[in-house]
Formats: structure tokens, C-alpha cells, sequence
């Protein structure tokens, strides 16, 4: 069995998340991120795409790197989790590749913590390690909860 990946950049590491959890990649210059008063850090806040809003989280803030300007290589990968498209901030959008079950590695107990679980394993591009995370618990029902769902269902 084999799964292609969208694979991303976070300050030079690179991460990937199953092609069939990604709803499109926009281009972040190409949007204005409203902030919303109050709402958790990790939320960058809301875009409107083709009139529909959607919330836009930050990666770098969710696994505790330094704060960086959206730059012209800036993506968001809409991803589907929970019912609705969320999008996720990410450095740039680097590869999309087919990773065979050989070249994946499950995560270890000891890295699927309460705050990792959304690691899914590892994978190897040949030389390149590509942490695979899993969308629907990365942005799980809790962090969901605190914003209300803007789908509405």
C-alpha cells in the first residue's frame, strides 16, 4: 500500500499530510488574514474563500517554532478535518511524492505524547525525513470547540 503526500516546509524540516486531507493550496499574499479578538494563539484567524470563511491556523505557533512574516513562498493548505476546510500556515509547499508502506516508519510511543498524537510516522524520500501528521487530530475537536465551527455543522 502506498499514500501520496503534500509535503511542507517549517523552518527548513519538512512535513507531510495525506494528499486525500487536502482541500487546495492558496497562496497567503494572496488573502487578508482577519485576526479574531480573544481567539486561541495558535488561530491566525479567518479568509474568505469564494464566500466562504475559514479559519486559518499557524503551524509555526502550534509546534513551538519563532514567529516569521508570511513571505511569497507562504502557503496555506486547505486542509478537510471535522466537516469543514481549515487552512494551515505553512513556510512553502515544497514536494508532493508517493511513499511506499517500506518507506514508513510508525511513531514511537515515547514521541505520541498527549500533545504529538497527530504524528503519524515517519517517512523517508531518500535522504530526507518527512514527519507525516494526521490533520484531523493536528487540529483536534478541543482546539475546535474553542472557536465554534464555522460550517455550522
Amino acid at each position: 500500500m502506498s499514500v501520496q503526500l503534500v509535503v511542507f516546509a517549517l523552518d527548513e524540516k519538512e512535513y507531510g499530510v495525506d494528499v486525500s486531507a487536502v482541500n487546495g493550496i492558496l497562496r497567503s499574499k494572496k488573502f487578508s488574514i482577519q485576526p479574531i479578538p480573544g481567539a486561541p494563539k495558535i488561530l491566525e484567524g479567518i479568509i474568505n474563500l469564494r464566500g466562504q470563511v475559514n479559519y486559518i491556523f499557524n503551524l509555526r505557533t502550534k509546534f513551538g517554532l519563532a514567529k516569521k512574516e508570511l513571505s511569497d513562498e507562504s502557503k496555506f493548505i486547505m486542509l478537510n478535518a471535522h466537516e469543514s476546510t481549515t487552512g494551515c500556515i505553512v513556510d512553502e509547499v515544497t514536494d508532493i511524492v508517493k511513499l511506499e508502506e517500506s518507506d514508513m516508519q510508525p511513531s514511537p510511543a515515547f514521541v505520541c505524547g498527549d500533545k504529538t498524537n497527530y504524528i503519524k510516522g515517519i517517512g523517508k524520500i531518500g535522504e530526507r525525513m518527512v514527519v507525516i501528521l494526521n490533520p484531523e487530530v493536528m487540529l483536534s475537536i478541543e482546539e475546535y470547540e474553542t472557536i465554534g465551527n464555522p460550517a455550522g455543522g
